[in-house]
């Protein structure tokens, strides 16, 4: 299984795990998402890449292609944003390190499960590499030591 496919896999699984609620009878659930909210643009709506080869205008449509490419999730925008919604996915920044920006993914309401290293280039944004600490794989990109 790849790193990104690992990644996504553990935003999903994470995100169900969120979804189940405790056993309390007392426990009012959540309000169901308005449906004015509006995520960010599908991957296919969201513009091809330049033209100079793969980079996109912001940050959301670059992690929204890598996660949709990956596993074909549902990426929501900024997690500061997001309604909590099982099953799909926000992203947080964390850190500027290496050249580029750190975000952390997860489902919204929910804990980060993983990571994206992102760097904008002549081109635009761009995912250059992602780290799910699952176990699997326990070696860390040199990356992760600057979010310290």
């Amino acid at each position: 299984m790849s790193r990104s496919t690992r990644l996504v896999a553990a935003v999903l699984v994470s995100g169900a795990l969120a979804a189940c609620g405790s056993d309390d009878p007392t426990e009012t659930p959540a309000p169901p998402a308005a449906a004015t909210s509006a995520p960010v643009a599908s991957p296919s709506a969201v513009g091809a890449s330049s033209p100079g080869g793969g980079g996109f205008a912001s940050v959301d449509q670059a992690v929204a292609r890598h996660l949709a490419d990956a596993s074909g999730a549902r990426y929501v925008g900024p997690c500061e944003r997001a309604k909590p919604d099982p099953d799909a996915v926000c992203a947080i920044k964390m850190a500027t390190v290496d050249g580029g920006e750190v975000y952390g993914v997860g489902a919204p309401a929910s804990e980060i499960v993983g990571f994206l290293l992102l760097r904008r280039g002549a081109d635009g944004w761009r995912v250059v590499d992602d780290y799910a600490p699952d176990g699997v794989d326990a070696s860390a990109p040199a990356w992760m030591a600057g979010l310290g």
